[in-house]
């Protein structure tokens, strides 16, 4: 199943069954059936949030993309991020870090991010293990009782989706945030460096400069994009990104780096996301 704005990115196997559990029995070309989109007649709130309409099979979602990837919106989002859920208004989000999407990777790490945030955390090393984490902050954050783990559908999605929640875990809060890095499986020959924005590089190692530049000052994007062009121009598309993904907002310059930086790497992916970001932002 491929993304409905993204058609080179292959959704988990994972997601994948959980859209065909929550939409059992339902038309996506009703148009009342959206109702159902969030899930929450269907306890949508067991994962923190609303499962993301698209990726559920809302009629129409591919058509222009610039008006469903709502996230793109703001100007600080790591352009690796593809929501699967949203909390709130908060615009807190859950979704997959596809940090190097030309690997075709059956699944990927996930992360959660918002706005207000300085960087990404951690939600799981897998789709699945996103998915478990988000039972267990949507217990750790539950108020009422009973507990969410006690109601039926709690059982039935578990049971479909092999989920085994670990309901003990002081890892993860109600939000299902966590304090944890991000830590992606390596190929070998290949380098990953964290980045301020919490997701990271994960290219092959002649991407990289033989040298880093530590952005201490992240605000001050007149000192660092010259750094970027300057890695860019030595043939170190890895290296010029951690400085990029290390300022604390986004520019129409820094992403123009970014796109190119992208580009250079094969990131067909992330070269459209980055066009979206500088559709939506046509000023800094």
């Amino acid at each position: 199943m491929s993304h409905p704005w993204h058609r080179s990115f292959r959704i988990p196997a994972t997601f994948t069954a959980l859209a065909e559990f929550v939409m059992d029995g339902l038309d996506p070309g009703d148009p009342d059936v959206w109702r159902y989109a969030s899930w929450m007649d269907h306890g949508g709130s067991l994962f923190c949030g609303d499962l993301e309409p698209a990726l559920l099979g809302m009629p129409g979602s591919g058509d222009v993309p610039e008006q469903f990837c709502g996230e793109l919106a703001y100007h600080f989002q790591p352009l690796e991020i593809l929501p699967f859920c949203w909390n709130g208004g908060d615009a807190l989000h859950y979704g997959w870090a596809v940090l190097a999407p030309e690997l075709d990777a059956d699944d990927h790490p996930c992360v959660s991010f918002a706005p207000v945030d300085d960087r990404a955390w951690w939600l799981g090393d897998t789709t699945k293990q996103a998915l478990e984490n988000l039972l267990v902050g949507t217990v750790a954050g539950a108020r009422e009782r009973p507990s969410p783990a006690e109601e039926p559908l709690w059982a039935e999605v578990c049971d479909a989706l092999g989920l085994r929640p670990d309901l003990e875990s002081t890892e993860i809060t109600p939000g299902a945030r966590s304090k944890r890095d991000l830590r992606p499986e390596v190929p070998p020959g290949w380098r990953y460096e964290p980045s301020g924005d919490g997701i990271g590089v994960l290219a092959e190692a002649s991407a990289f400069a033989p040298s880093s530049v530590p952005v201490d000052k992240p605000w001050d994007q007149d000192e660092y994009l010259p750094w970027a062009r300057a890695f860019l121009d030595e043939g170190y598309p890895g290296s010029a990104l951690c400085v990029l993904k290390s300022l604390s907002s986004h520019s129409r310059a820094s992403v123009e780096l970014m796109r190119e930086a992208y580009r250079r790497l094969g990131r067909d992916l992330h070269v459209e996301r980055a066009d979206l970001w500088l559709s939506l932002h046509p000023s800094d």
